[in-house]
Formats: C-alpha cells, sequence, structure tokens
C-alpha cells in the first residue's frame, strides 16, 4: 500500500489537499509517479463527487509487475478517461474498449485514481508510452483533449478532401484546428467572438465564421460549396443544433465532443432524412487512438496551449475557478512538487 498526497473535491465546490492511497499492483500493472496533469471541464463535474480529481495525467513508470512486456521503470508515460475493459466482450475484440459494458472510467471505479494525487496503479493496456521529445507539460492535456479531437477523425473516416468546422475555439477546439489542419483538410471555425479570428487562423483554420453579428443576418453559409462535412462540437454545452446542422453538406455529419447532461433539441427532421446529415457520437478514445494520436501529435508538432501553475491548494482552486469563468487560453496543467 502506497499513501500519497492528492487533491479531491468536495461537496462545497472546493478542492482540498487530501491523501489517496494505492493498493500493491498486480502482475500486469505499473506504478506511475505523477509529474503533470491537465485540467479539463470534465473535472467540475465531479468536484463534489469527493474523488481526487483529474484525468490528464502524466508521470514516469516507478515500479513494473512480473507480467509487464511494454514499459520499463524511468518511461514517461501517460493514461486517459479509460483505464480498464474486460477484454472479452464484442467491443473489446473489435477494438472498441471504451464501449465496453465494464469499462472502467474516471470518476467511477477508483475514487483515489485521479492526476491530481501523486501516484497511481494502472494496467499497461491503458498506459502509453509519450514521444521522444514531447514534452511532459504538453503532452498532459493530450491524454484527453488530444484524443477527445483526435478520435472522430479515425472513427468517421475523415479525409483530407473533407471540410472540417469546429465549433468553440478553447480547450479541445484549439487542438481540434490543429489536427484538422495537419489532416490536410480545409478546416473552419466557429466562434462567437471576433476578436479569435486570428487566434484561431494561428490555430489551423482557414477561415472563421464569427456566429454572433451585429447584423443579425445567420451565419449559415450560402452555398454548399461553403458547408461541411463534418462539424465538431468542442463546447461543454447545448449549441443551436438547428443552424448548425444547416452548415452541413449532404449527408454531412456534426458530432458533439464536449460533455454536457442538457437536452439535444433539433427541429431539423426532414433535413436529416431528405439531405441524409447524421449526429454522430464519440466518447474519448480507444486505446489504438490514443496511441495514434500521441504520434500524430509528435510527428506534426502539434501541441496544446497551456498554462502551467504548481500543484497546490490555492492553486487548483484558483484553475477550476477560472475556468468556470472561461479565463484560459487553453489548458491548465499543473505540475506536481518532487
Amino acid at each position: 500500500m502506497t499513501e500519497f498526497k492528492a487533491y479531491r473535491g468536495t461537496e462545497s465546490g472546493k478542492i482540498v489537499e487530501s491523501t489517496g492511497k494505492v493498493g500493491d499492483i498486480g502482475s500486469s500493472d505499473v506504478l506511475i509517479k505523477l509529474t503533470h496533469a491537465g485540467l479539463c471541464f470534465t473535472d467540475v463535474h465531479f468536484i463534489e463527487a469527493g474523488i481526487v480529481l483529474g484525468h490528464e495525467p502524466v508521470g514516469k513508470v516507478e515500479k513494473t509487475g512480473s507480467d509487464v512486456k511494454h514499459l520499463s521503470e524511468g518511461d514517461v508515460v501517460g493514461y486517459g478517461y479509460v483505464h480498464g475493459s474486460c477484454d472479452t466482450c464484442d467491443e473489446c475484440r473489435s477494438g472498441n474498449d471504451t464501449l465496453c459494458p465494464s469499462r472502467q472510467l474516471y470518476g467511477e471505479t477508483d475514487t483515489d485514481f485521479g492526476g491530481f494525487g501523486k501516484y497511481a496503479k494502472v494496467n499497461e493496456r491503458f498506459v502509453h508510452k509519450i514521444p521522444a521529445g514531447m514534452a511532459p507539460e504538453h503532452a498532459a492535456p493530450l491524454q484527453c483533449a488530444g484524443a477527445t479531437v483526435f478520435s472522430p477523425f479515425l472513427k468517421y473516416d475523415i479525409k483530407p478532401i473533407h471540410r472540417v468546422g469546429v465549433i468553440g475555439i478553447g480547450g479541445l477546439g484549439h487542438l481540434a484546428l490543429q489536427v484538422a489542419n495537419k489532416w490536410g483538410c480545409s478546416v473552419g471555425a466557429f466562434t462567437t467572438s471576433e476578436s479569435k479570428a486570428d487566434e484561431a487562423k494561428s490555430f489551423g483554420a482557414h477561415d472563421v465564421i464569427v456566429t454572433k453579428r451585429a447584423d443579425g443576418e445567420s451565419f449559415v453559409p450560402k452555398s454548399d460549396a461553403e458547408k461541411f462535412d463534418f462539424i465538431l462540437c468542442t463546447v461543454s454545452g447545448q449549441v443551436p443544433w438547428d443552424q448548425y446542422i444547416d452548415c452541413l453538406k449532404p449527408r454531412g455529419v456534426v458530432i458533439p465532443l464536449g460533455v454536457d447532461f442538457g437536452k439535444f433539441e433539433t427541429n431539423r427532421y426532414f433535413s436529416l432524412l431528405a439531405r441524409e446529415n447524421k449526429v454522430g457520437g464519440s466518447f474519448v478514445a480507444t486505446r489504438f487512438e490514443h496511441y495514434k494520436m500521441l504520434e500524430f501529435c509528435a510527428r506534426h508538432s502539434i501541441k496544446p496551449a497551456i498554462e502551467m501553475l504548481d500543484l497546490n491548494e490555492e492553486n487548483i482552486n484558483t484553475a477550476f475557478d477560472r475556468l468556470q469563468k472561461n479565463d484560459v487560453r487553453y489548458r491548465f496543467v499543473l505540475k506536481h512538487s518532487e
């Protein structure tokens, strides 16, 4: 049993310093001493759950189980939102471990598992080596944000000939723009703020669609040539889905990626029918997608824009507060003390 410093949420909404515990590692497990962890808006949903928060962790392997094959002590590694599955059901056998009925998820399986604790025990199947040359502070947000926006490119067979739109220029959106651009797509960014136009282009957008127009005109493109084959919604909330569905080309797909528990409402039933449009889900990344995401980001020098803070009680509460006010460009990373 290993005890360690950790930061967990409380019913009051405050993050407090606490103690976490991890049991002895199994034969296929690794013990990871964490060094950095990104802060994701999904963590906000778990503040009152009393768990050790954080699901974008990176650290070094400190100990390996007797049957561990592909990891060694000292390796820099990360892991994501899903950290276990049965490996025998139809979904697991087909490579869709994220859809396993017995999947082990952040926030549900282990209350002391989060990235804002100093140690984590993880089955080696769900641990990924960080590519050489990738800084751990940049690798951390890729464990969720990067994996989440990369996954649809494989799930939905997005090709370089496609036009891809990204709703929201935030923690997920600024990474989605980079991925779409390096994938070879024509990239459009949807934003409510004209002030973000230049920044969106610096991340890879070829054009920017401002959705709140002073003249009150619709932001929907007038011709199919200007519309999109795929639209990735990266915001954590409901958007005017009717208008975004109107922005799709025939057979186009809108893919919600941000976590929200509100109603999905649309009056575009006939559009979905007559133009063969689709709404498609994408729940984080499978192990294969996660591995390929890290490889792709390393090859193309894709990295998040971060603000790094030392991990302590004051800073983590400040980061959560600012995140909920959209006061970060674009991802907080908390650095563990040695």
